[in-house]
């Protein structure tokens, strides 16, 4: 037992564990489905973790940076994004050129500006596939962990009562 808390809450510490393993599976489906992990990086990232601080727990996920770009989009009107990432998704993608206005297919560095401006210029459009994971394997746990909580206080509340007796 922690010197924290008067209680251990280890029923709690395992449906979270359960809980964080389904939020990132539900997030590499959602990922999967959008069409919105060329790479394949994004899913591969996705890691979670178990924290306790005292009586406070949390799931935190771990994942590539640009998440938030996928998951929020970005405005139209902002800063150029970095051709080296554009120039990677190109490969991986692939993307197809089209001809330019004078008939040449683009190279591949002419292309990833063209569509980095494009992204400057129009923005994205956000792809709340985190948002939606996390809200729909949530409402499949919030039970599973009410029961994890009252067991670990019933545990409490029996071991206090335990030792009252055989003093």
């Amino acid at each position: 037992m922690d010197s924290n808390t008067l209680i251990s809450f280890s029923n709690l510490a395992a449906v979270l564990a359960k809980y964080g393993e389904a939020v990132c599976e539900a997030y590499r489906k959602e990922l999967r489905d959008r069409g919105k992990d060329a790479s394949g990086l994004l899913s591969q990232s996705v890691r979670y973790m178990v924290n306790r601080d005292g009586t406070t727990y949390a799931v935190d996920l771990s994942l590539q940076d640009y998440w938030k770009y996928v998951e929020y989009g970005r405005r139209p009107l902002s800063r150029f994004p970095p051709l080296d990432k554009i120039l990677e998704w190109i490969r991986v993608k692939p993307v197809v050129p089209r001809p330019m206005d004078n008939g040449k297919l683009p190279t591949e560095k002419q292309l990833a500006f063209l569509i980095g401006r494009k992204i400057a210029e129009d923005g994205i459009k956000p792809t709340p596939a985190l948002d939606t994971a996390v809200g729909l394997t949530y409402a499949q746990f919030i039970d599973e962990i009410g029961r994890a909580i009252t067991a670990d206080l019933s545990d409490a509340v029996d071991g206090a009562l335990d030792s009252l007796v055989t003093r």
